[in-house]
């Protein structure tokens, strides 16, 4: 939220300005960290100048690809030598995004009120507890470039394992949905005309063109039975995967569906391990590394063993005795952050499984990809014959009656 305030600063004077902040008390506080006494808050209302476009450019998404490009632009920036509000006032004009954009020029305002940058990106959400705790590591270390760099690198490798993902799935997804296009107009339209016609013939009608005709009938006419059932089926995977009650029943389902479980298996430990090494190599706490690692597994049984392994590490626990003992991480896993933590490697090793997975699910996706291609032509095929045979079959019967 946007407000526009009065505050007494530490000479006696009444100044104001606007600020964004959470909440009401959320700016207050603000207020008083820069040193002022606050007078007056009031939601501001200057965003109704803004055309619609303007809005909805800044309700619009702001892509990994986006922060990073960002991210990286601010840390050359910073070892150039240039001021960090000099950085952020540059980013905000050039940065494409209008509501990433938006939010830099938000945190430039509080950054030249005093607020340190891990800070004042608190206060926008397009960044994630992660980010703002990798920068707020580089602030404390001295070293803000350096953590920005990371940042910038961390979220271009999670871009590229989102493109592999992408690429994979869409394919497949575009020739299903023609084929599926195709048979309902087939089956909709096409079929119903030749069964009126076979019906007012009197043909006596082979078993394959019963079914499919009946079939074609019932969807021509109860077609909105057919979505109703689709569209539930799809809520209530939704629902069952979001409840507290069933996440953990489905999330163990998806690890173990043929093919597409080894996929999201490879995909959330490429993810977590790469979050992981980004967070240790920017000086986050151990315990706090493992925790927002476990927030971005985003499926219980891989997020419950990070979280076991937080609660061994609390207890001075190895990480890599921990990691084979869950069953979860393959054995080469544990073994490799065990050398690392006996190496003080630690976000080396992590950054090696990572790129290991990542290897992995790049064949994995190759090779599906190859007997996806093959499969899909016989699945369309197979169905355009089941429907052509159910056409011809009684059309060859009735001329070979009649000869």
């Amino acid at each position: 939220m946007r407000f526009k305030y009065k505050a007494r600063n530490p000479k006696g004077d009444t100044v104001s300005g606007f600020m964004t902040a959470e909440s009401q008390d959320q700016a207050a506080a603000i207020i008083r960290q820069r040193g002022m006494i606050p007078l007056s808050l009031e939601t501001s209302v200057e965003g109704e100048k803004e055309s619609l476009m303007d809005r909805f450019r800044k309700v619009s998404t702001v892509s990994l690809k986006d922060k990073a490009v960002m991210f990286r632009q601010l840390a050359t920036m910073i070892s150039s030598g240039i001021n960090l509000g000099a950085a952020l006032e540059i980013l905000s004009s050039q940065t494409r995004n209008k509501r990433l954009a938006g939010s830099v020029r938000e945190v430039k305002k509080l950054v030249d009120g005093g607020m340190s940058l891990s800070a004042a990106m608190r206060t926008q959400k397009v960044f994630s507890v992660l980010m703002i705790s990798i920068v707020r590591a580089g602030e404390e270390g001295g070293v803000l470039d350096s953590s920005l760099e990371r940042l910038a690198t961390f979220l271009e490798k999670q871009q590229e394992l989102r493109a592999k993902i992408y690429s994979a799935v869409s394919y497949p997804a575009v020739v299903v949905t023609f084929a599926l296009g195709v048979v309902y107009i087939l089956v909709t339209f096409i079929v119903p005309r030749f069964a009126q016609v076979f019906d007012s013939m009197g043909i006596e009608l082979p078993r394959v063109t019963t079914v499919t005709f009946d079939f074609a009938i019932w969807m021509s006419e109860k077609w909105y039975v057919f979505l109703a059932g689709v569209i539930t089926l799809v809520v209530m995977i939704i629902l069952f995967n979001r409840m507290k009650a069933t996440k953990p029943f489905m999330d163990r389902i998806k690890l173990k569906l043929p093919v597409v479980g080894d996929i999201f298996y490879k995909t959330i430990m490429a993810r977590t391990n790469r979050t992981l090494s980004a967070l240790v190599e920017a000086g986050v706490p151990i315990l706090m590394s493992l925790e927002m690692t476990a927030e971005v597994a985003n499926n219980y049984v891989i997020e419950k063993a990070y979280t076991d392994m937080r609660e061994a590490a609390r207890r001075g626990q190895a990480l890599g005795e921990t990691v084979i003992k869950t069953g979860v991480f393959p054995v080469m896993v544990g073994h490799m952050i065990t050398i690392g933590e006996q190496t003080g490697r630690l976000e080396e090793m992590l950054s090696k499984v990572a790129d290991w997975f990542e290897q992995e699910l790049d064949e994995k996706i190759k090779r599906l990809t190859a007997v996806i291609e093959p499969l899909l032509i016989i699945f369309v095929g197979g169905i355009v014959a089941l429907v052509a045979s159910a056409i011809f079959l009684p059309i060859v019967g009735a001329i070979q009656a009649m000869l």
